[in-house]
């Protein structure tokens, strides 16, 4: 295998649960925002100041409607792991950059044995790049997080959906720790 590989996979993140709730916490929000402009402006005795509200409007969709539009990307480039948020196809913020290497365990959370080893493993920060919890094939990594302020490590866990590809780049960079599927069922 290559050793400066480099692999992409992108995840949209499904709208169900917490993220359907936050659209329509928003909608409401906007709906609450308009109507509360338009009345505030009414009240006043001011009603041409309402010519403002589409424009006010769209500038609180355009700041806020981009965290409920969220896609997981990970990328594997010469044994590193990024994860990023792409927030709307627009802005990407970096959130976790590993070795693959250094993973304490890379398999599938359905197993029984696999899932009772990420609850003893305690983690105190976790990573999630999985479209849905009801998704078929949901991975961890187990892995240690160097704190560069204090200068230790904290334990952390990695959700995510992998490809067969992927499982095979992990496997070449960590055999040991990599459990491997065969996702196309």
């Amino acid at each position: 295998m290559n050793e400066f590989l480099t692999y992409e996979h992108a995840v949209k993140q499904k709208n169900v649960g917490k993220w359907r709730l936050a659209r329509i916490a928003l909608i409401a929000l906007y709906i609450f925002f308009a109507l509360t402009f338009v009345l505030a402006f009414i009240a006043l005795h001011i009603p041409q100041l309402i010519a403002l509200l589409p424009l006010l409007l769209w500038m609180l969709v355009f700041f806020t409607w981009r965290f409920v539009c969220v896609e997981y990307e990970y990328s594997i480039t010469s044994g590193t792991l990024t994860f990023c948020k792409i927030y709307n196809n627009r802005a990407r913020r970096k959130f976790l950059e590993i070795t693959l290497r250094d993973a304490v365990c890379i398999a599938p959370l359905d197993g029984a044995r696999y899932s009772e080893q990420a609850t003893a493993w305690h983690p105190e920060r976790e990573f999630c790049a999985v479209s849905s919890w009801s998704a078929p094939h949901i991975y961890m990594i187990l892995f240690e997080l160097s704190d560069r302020k204090r200068g230790e490590k904290r334990r952390a866990i990695f959700y995510f959906e992998p490809t067969q590809k992927a499982l095979q780049i992990c496997r070449f960079y960590n055999p040991s720790a990599t459990v491997m599927q065969n996702l196309s069922a």
